[in-house]
């Protein structure tokens, strides 16, 4: 519902408004006439295309060898020819990770600054057998010389961190989804005190802190040359399951972020509706975005709560249209919308306007999906004092 402008004269109604439009429009013009005569072409005198947004990346990371002469390291021999492949819309960047004491600080950080990456999936040698997902990363260092031969100048991987933090990815449902594609998975809670360990404690520590925001994650892999039933645990077949974890994410985590986005820009679309059909008196379309059974409150300056229900709330709403001195419009100022698992919950500040009166106030939506769209089962509204003007000068 639209707020309508008061009587004092807009900018663009003043002198000075009109000079300035002027110029304006003198810069436009002039701007325009540039573009034209210096824009980019090819042979062939057509313009050329446009860069595009950066392709997001997501970034894979591998240890190097334990130790000189040490066999090869399956977690980096799976990734490394995938360094720079597209994959669906993303661009993967694959980076080898020495196995020294502070090196995960040091390196994730490097490349988080370098490829701001939507989710980091670290990989690391572990036990034969079967694939494990860490749910748990301890901040303590073992007293095991790393390939520097060198013991951990410091116990702690964060000095101030906490003592354990756990996986922010859900490990359970990827080890079930990636079982389902025929891979021996577990969830393990032990990664190792060592620099897989640091790995996943690092991630999650800048993941808390705000120094990145992606899906984290880390996984021992089983060695090369062991088996896993009959299947020969290769480079190849490593590269096959971290593939497949993508695969997990993009279906889980991306999917829903997806459909949340649909969801969020359907429920603003809807809350505009219940606005716009209110203030324009289109009482039949305001009902419809009511469930059958909803429920409204009202909350007066004193506190109290009355309670209608909808065919007795639409009724007053018809009856106040027709009444009213002057037209009365609405309109949301802003709108918060967040999700559960069956409803959505929708908080709205709006501004009233009634002829020369202004009123304000929230409106607090729970929704719920149906056939037809989202529907309103309850509502709270209530008014608010006016916001402050700001002092001139």
């Amino acid at each position: 519902m639209n707020p309508q402008p008061d009587d004092r004269p807009s900018f663009f109604q003043t002198s000075v408004g009109r000079v300035a439009c002027v110029v304006l429009g003198i810069l436009a013009f002039v701007g325009i006439a540039v573009y034209f005569a210096n824009r980019p072409e090819n042979a062939n005198g057509k313009e050329k295309p446009q860069p595009t947004g950066k392709t997001p990346v997501i970034l894979l990371t591998g240890f190097e060898p334990f130790g000189a002469g040490k066999p090869l390291n399956p977690s980096w021999e799976a990734i490394k020819e995938l360094d720079g492949q597209a994959w669906k819309d993303y661009k993967l960047v694959c980076k080898q990770l020495p196995v020294i004491w502070g090196a995960p600080l040091e390196h994730l950080s490097k490349s988080i600054t370098a490829h701001e990456p939507v989710a980091i999936f670290s990989f690391g040698q572990g036990g034969p057998g079967a694939f494990a997902f860490e749910s748990k990363a301890s901040n303590a260092r073992a007293k095991y010389p790393d390939n520097a031969e060198k013991l951990p100048e410091k116990l702690k991987i964060v000095e101030d961190g906490p003592a354990q933090v756990d996986a922010t990815i859900a490990c359970a449902k990827f080890a079930s989804a990636l079982k389902e594609k025929g891979y021996s998975t577990r969830v393990s809670t032990a990664a190792g005190r060592y620099l897989c360990e640091e790995t996943l404690y690092t991630l999650e520590h800048l993941k808390s802190t705000k120094k990145l925001d992606a899906t984290v994650m880390f996984c021992h892999v089983p060695p090369l040359g062991t088996k896993i039933g009959n299947q020969e645990v290769t480079a190849e077949y490593v590269r096959r399951f971290v593939l497949d974890v993508l695969t997990v994410w993009h279906e889980e985590y991306q999917g829903d972020k997806v459909a949340r986005e649909k969801d969020r820009k359907d429920i603003t679309q809807f809350i505009k509706r219940y606005f716009s059909t209110w203030s324009n008196q289109d009482i039949k379309g305001y009902d419809a975005c009511f469930a059958m059974e909803a429920v409204i409150q009202h909350i007066d300056e004193r506190g109290n709560i009355s309670t209608t229900l909808r065919p007795e709330f639409i009724a007053s709403q018809r009856e106040y249209h027709r009444t009213a001195p002057f037209k009365t419009t609405e309109v949301a100022e802003s709108i918060d919308i967040r999700f559960e698992e069956k409803l959505a919950r929708v908080v709205v500040y709006w501004k009233l306007t009634a002829g020369p009166r202004l009123d304000y106030g929230y409106d607090h939506f729970t929704l719920v999906r149906t056939s037809d769209g989202w529907a309103i089962v309850n509502l709270v509204f209530y008014g608010v004092p006016a916001p402050k003007q700001k002092k001139a000068g």
